[in-house]
């Protein structure tokens, strides 16, 4: 398996298929492939060498899109870097990782002068946006005209795809390596459930794309098929707007955008009809909220995730039948079809059902491991089993409910 694996069954399949909308551009899937080529071949000509870390610091655009297939197609990593940083907190992820290029778009250009000082691992810099690059910082789009396309390399299987740095709420952030075996199997996993994405349909991105509960959605989307339409970030009336005009058939929302919509007079001018799955995660949801957003949309149906970045990143999920039976809203859900989860002791013994402990899962989507924390990854994975921290309990019917449910 490999995330570049996609790209040439869609260009093979829908080849004029719009793959990406993004304001007033809209491009096709033979056409993301060039670019996607031409990317890769640009990197390398940067001096990028297979398994250097290369990573993008962007609000959401289609060159984000075109960046995560490039990184792989050039056999390297990719390093989604979090928009909601400070500089020394940029800096400390990128070289951390021994990133070696850096995409930019307009909003953190101004930046670049700085982490030149604080990231001297990075040795290339691009500009991805409408305003002119500035001197010693190269122009993605220049990059993409003046090169030749190369072969893909098809980096897959167990070798590392992205790392995705934690929040470092309890202390630095920790990068956690995914491999392309990961990654697909979390977003196969979600999609085998029948329930999220709508095949060959068109998914809303207004969740940030650099953190791993869009973009496994992303992953989702392209391998069941369809168009990415996307936002530079979430505002309730850009969504609904987008929903009307694209006919958008899917979303991840998290809650606190939910509650922004649900609240928002907007939202009820617009013709959402077409939205058939709202899947949340991130944080808890009150029913509520939940009973209000199912009255807004009542020909939508919603799911629930539940993982964590670790975990590529869902590991449960709450059907859209499930939240028909109010008895389960509480609920996490149940494992998707390629995780394991059980409930432990202090022991790593596992509990009788209905009996709190620690949620720990295994499979496919288990992490690689932290990058460069070889003690806090035999903490973290012993026995084989990823140990989440989150406290929970299992019911007879394999439903899971988690004091941080929804932390995907």
């Amino acid at each position: 398996m490999y995330l570049t694996q996609a790209l040439h069954r869609a260009v093979q399949q829908t080849p004029d298929l719009p793959a990406t909308v993004c304001g007033l551009r809209t491009r096709t899937w033979t056409e993301c492939r060039d670019r996607v080529a031409r990317l890769a071949g640009s990197f390398r000509a940067l001096g990028v060498t297979s398994g250097d870390r290369v990573a993008i610091l962007s609000q959401n655009c289609d060159d984000y899109h075109d960046f995560m297939l490039a990184v792989p197609w050039a056999d390297c990593v990719a390093v989604p870097v979090n928009t909601r940083w400070a500089a020394p907190e940029i800096a400390f992820s990128l070289t951390d990782a021994g990133t070696v290029l850096l995409v930019v778009d307009d909003t953190f250009l101004h930046l670049v002068d700085e982490l030149r000082e604080l990231a001297p691992t990075v040795k290339s810099f691009v500009h991805a946006g409408d305003s002119i690059s500035p001197d010693g910082v190269h122009s993605f789009e220049e990059l993409i005209k003046t090169h030749e396309p190369v072969e893909d390399a098809q980096r897959g299987g167990d070798s590392l795809a992205a790392i995705y740095y934690t929040g470092g709420t309890t202390g630095v952030p920790k990068g956690v390596m995914l491999s392309h075996a990961n990654l697909m199997s979390a977003a196969l996993g979600a999609a085998a459930t029948g329930e999220f994405m709508e095949p060959h349909g068109r998914l809303l991105h207004s969740a940030p794309m650099f953190h791993l509960a869009d973009g496994s959605g992303w992953i989702a989307r392209n391998l069941v098929g369809g168009t990415h339409v996307i936002l530079p970030g979430f505002n309730p009336e850009a969504v609904a707007a987008a929903v009307e005009k694209h006919r958008i058939t899917d979303i991840f929302l998290a809650p606190t955008m939910i509650q922004m919509f649900v609240d928002s007079p907007v939202a009820k001018k617009y013709d959402l009809t077409s939205l058939r799955h709202l899947l949340y995660g991130s944080s808890p949801i009150s029913p509520a909220l939940l009973e209000r957003t199912m009255q807004l949309l009542p020909d939508t149906r919603l799911l629930q995730a539940y993982g964590m970045t670790e975990l590529a990143p869902t590991t449960t999920i709450l059907s859209c039948n499930d939240h028909q039976d109010p008895t389960l809203l509480k609920s996490a859900g149940r494992a998707i079809p390629i995780a394991e989860i059980k409930i432990v002791d202090v022991d790593d013994t596992e509990v009788p059902l209905g009996t709190v402990g620690e949620v720990v899962a295994r499979g496919p989507h288990v992490m690689l491991g932290y990058w460069n924390r070889p003690d806090d990854t035999a903490a973290a994975l012993r026995g084989g089993w990823m140990h989440t921290g989150d406290g929970g309990y299992m019911d007879d019917n394999g439903y899971l409910t988690s004091w941080t449910a929804s932390k995907t």
